[in-house]
């Protein structure tokens, strides 16, 4: 063994100083942060993992529990932190608001449509207290009720008394 050399089981570890380096040139050492041929570049970018999270985050939510529980869910399954989780699950309910807004109109259109099948059915069986509750549903959704229209459809009254001392 010479001087400067370490064997550590199997392995051979030499050092070396500048003095026996005399005459060569001294590199710094290739690595991720100076050479850009090392950087992986093959997988997804953050943007990506972000939106994997959150989609993830967004069925959590559908699939019920609190939101520490939702965040538990994340932090394990994507080795996250739990500040992270929470970003992640703040930006899932933004989804979901956006969602129930989007799609308020085509809630409201079928389950119409699954009120007026009901009434057929109950209908054919005779059951009328179900029809009339339904069709009570139905007006309320339209607005067959609503105050406003009752107010605006009452008719007006408006009287007026005049002095006569005055004039």
């Amino acid at each position: 063994m010479r001087a400067g050399e370490l064997i550590i089981g199997a392995q051979q570890f030499v050092t070396v100083t500048v003095a026996d380096l005399d005459g060569q040139d001294v590199t710094e050492p290739r690595t991720v942060g100076n050479d850009e041929s090392k950087r992986w570049r093959g997988g997804r970018g953050s943007s990506a993992q972000v939106e994997q999270r959150v989609n993830a985050c967004y069925a959590y939510i559908l699939e019920g529990g609190t939101r520490r529980q939702v965040v538990d869910r994340l932090v394990q399954r994507f080795n996250i932190s739990q500040r992270t989780g929470h970003d992640d699950y703040a930006k899932a309910q933004e989804l979901l608001k956006a969602e129930q807004v989007a799609t308020r109109s085509d809630l409201l259109n079928h389950i119409q449509a699954l009120r007026l099948a009901t009434v057929k059915r109950a209908l054919a069986k005779g059951q009328l207290q179900t029809v009339a509750m339904l069709l009570k549903d139905m007006g309320a959704v339209i607005g067959e009720a609503a105050p406003e229209q009752q107010a605006a459809a009452a008719p007006t009254l408006n009287i007026t008394v005049e002095d006569k001392r005055q004039g």
